[in-house]
């Protein structure tokens, strides 16, 4: 066998960088929502609970609006821990060709679905 035959012919694995990243940006706006901005609804629900919408049903209206909303900080956590699951089960590096190295598409493009 020659030294190249016997080399470990291995290279970064790209899709681990992905989710990687896919981690934090969903850690990100789970903060931004949770500390910045709260519920997406609160900007139509508080204004219409101050007086904004007056009647019997604005109360039932403006709760179940709320309530729709009521497991979105969960969500983002639930989502950083599916993918920091996924990335704990990922070598940093894969042999060479495989679909998660330099094979994995670094490109995102919107893909005309018609």
């Amino acid at each position: 066998m020659t030294p190249e035959e016997t080399e470990d012919k291995t290279e970064p694995n790209l899709f681990r960088s992905t989710l990687q990243s896919a981690k934090t940006t969903v850690a990100t706006c789970g903060d931004n929502v949770h500390s910045g901005y709260g519920s997406p609804l609160d900007a139509i629900a508080n204004p219409l609970a101050n007086g904004g919408w007056v009647c019997k049903e604005a109360d039932t209206w403006i709760t179940e609006l709320k309530d729709q909303c009521a497991g979105i900080n969960e969500a983002f956590d639930d989502a950083v821990s599916t993918i920091s699951a996924r990335i704990g089960t990922e070598p940093d590096e894969v042999p060479e060709n495989d679909w998660r190295g330099t094979n994995w598409p670094r490109q995102w493009r919107m893909r005309n679905m018609y």
